[in-house]
């Protein structure tokens, strides 16, 4: 899909929901992008085969939110860029690196997945491998060379599965600075935030 066709999935509706097939599935980054500066989240994926996923974004009302869609949608019938750039005009670039928009979607993604499924589904696969490697090497008991691969196999395994919620928690952390930092730049590409919607009425 072209980026034309991605921003009409989000014309101000309540909820888009979006079906990628075959090699579509390799563009979540970008729809993930284009749906930031539009002022959607995305609320779930389902992922039906490795080929065919459901994207299902719903449209985030808080007030700075839908001024950055509505800067976005004045920029572009301005005939300006989907994106803004990374450093606004007359303004010094921030200190560190540079987060690009299909980074802070891809990395915005990957917060969504963790903090949805946790690191719980890897750590049964590698114990369930560790399990398998060592039913193999009593199989074999009697062939010693392959008894002692597989134990050392069955061992790798279960030190794979006791370290991967380090791993995850790390990974998470790394994909939630880039998510900062990008929110960080495109804050300063709009000016102040506005001030906090008044309190519900008693």
């Amino acid at each position: 899909m072209k980026h034309e066709q991605i921003v009409a999935l989000f014309d101000g509706r309540g909820t888009a929901e979006i079906t990628l097939r075959g090699v579509e599935v390799a563009q979540s980054s970008t729809i993930a992008a284009v749906a930031y500066e539009l002022g959607y989240r995305l609320h779930e994926t389902d992922i039906a085969t490795r080929s065919q996923w459901r994207l299902t974004y719903l449209r985030d009302d808080s007030p700075d939110v839908r001024r950055r869609a509505q800067h976005t949608m004045a920029r572009l019938r301005a005939g300006g860029p989907l994106f803004p750039p990374s450093v606004p005009a007359g303004m010094p670039p921030g200190p560190g690196r540079q987060i690009a928009p299909m980074e802070a979607a891809s990395a915005r993604q990957n917060v969504k997945a963790y903090e949805t499924h946790g690191s719980r589904g890897l750590v049964v696969i590698a114990g369930l491998l560790s399990a398998a490697f060592l039913v193999l090497a009593w199989v074999a008991r009697e062939a010693i060379g392959g008894a002692v691969a597989l134990l050392a196999a069955a061992a790798l395994s279960a030190v794979v599965a006791v370290l991967i919620p380090r791993w995850m928690r790390n990974w998470y952390e790394r994909n939630r600075g880039r998510v900062a930092r990008f929110d960080w730049q495109r804050s300063r590409q709009g000016g102040p935030p506005p001030p906090p919607a008044p309190p519900p009425p008693v």
